[in-house]
Parts: structure tokens; sequence; C-alpha cells
């Protein structure tokens, strides 16, 4: 059985533009090992609510994906062995966005 997920990653806002590639790379094919990816959305430099690890400022990005929820612990402690995610968050959804058109490409 396969569900839908949302995970909300939340990366040091003080990386490079190469390092921060390399992080969301690592994401992207984390998820990819465990499910299909629908949609990625990087939302940028945002300021924290409250200091996380002494930062007050993180780079949010959302994947939209698919997976067998026996994986989801898999993808965790992926991301947990990684310094540059302040944090993340899995959470389960009844429905996905769709593609758009110009992401179809990609």
């Amino acid at each position: 059985m396969v569900r839908k997920y949302e995970a909300c990653i939340l990366l040091k806002a003080d990386l490079n533009d190469v390092q921060l590639g390399e992080e969301l790379k690592f994401v992207e094919d984390t998820i990819k090992k465990s499910g299909e990816i629908v949609k990625i959305e990087s939302l940028g430099v945002r300021n924290l609510a409250y200091p996380i690890k002494k930062k007050k400022e993180g780079f949010f990005s959302i994947f939209y994906f698919q997976s067998p929820p026996s994986l989801i612990n898999e993808i965790k402690t992926k991301l947990d062995s990684k310094e540059n995610i302040l944090r993340y968050m899995i959470i389960n959804r009844k429905r996905l966005p769709q593609k758009k058109e110009k992401d179809a490409n990609s």
C-alpha cells in the first residue's frame, strides 16, 4: 500500500549554493529510493519563530511524495544523520498537488 506524504525540510540558511544543492539532492535521492516524488517546492530563506540550534533563519523546502508507510522510518533515519538539516517534518496528505506543465519537463 502506498500513501501520500509531505516532507517539510529546514536547512541552515548560511549554506552556499553548492552545499544547499547537495543537501537538497541528498533529500531527493533518499525519498526516491523509498518512493516517488510528485512535486518539490523551495520556499527560500525565512525567519524562524524561535532559534533552532542558535540559527534565526532557515531555508525551507517541501517535498510531496508517495511511499509505503514502512519506509518512512528509513527516510527519517537518513535525514537525522545530516547536520545541515535543522528540522524536518513528514506528514500524511489526503491529496498531493498536481505537477505544473513546466515541472513535468524537469
